[in-house]
């Protein structure tokens, strides 16, 4: 797995924090250019990930609008439009390189909430 991460310090203590719930620590990359990153950089930034699992660490409100445009369809959940700071969308995109990936490839795996975080625990 890689993380892609903004520079920002929030954001590179929320990667720290997911890297440790891991036996086997992904590859984190710091980069600049996700701080107010836009939808299309964000994408941008994805295209050139190394293969394999990727998460990426963000901000609002281009977090927000890229999980919106990178899903065929909007997730149900009733806080999906809100996009609070630390919202997960888990997707699947059935491709087999990041330079593939378009808006609107990706199919909803899970979306949580931080309140919901306590019940899954």
């Amino acid at each position: 797995m890689t993380i892609l991460c903004s520079t920002a310090q929030r954001a590179k203590m929320t990667a720290k924090i997911i890297m440790e719930q891991f036996a086997d620590k992904p590859a984190v990359e710091y980069i600049q250019g996700l701080y107010h990153a836009s939808p299309d950089t964000i994408l941008a930034k994805i295209r050139m990930a190394p293969q394999g699992d990727l998460m990426v660490v963000g901000h609002n409100p281009g977090m927000a609008s890229f999980a919106d445009l990178i899903c065929e369809t909007r997730p149900k959940h009733e806080r999906f439009t809100v996009y609070p700071t630390t919202a997960t969308l888990v997707a699947e995109v059935p491709i087999q390189s990041w330079e593939a990936l378009q808006f609107r490839a990706a199919r909803e795996v899970s979306f949580v909430v931080p309140r919901e975080l306590k019940a899954l625990a």
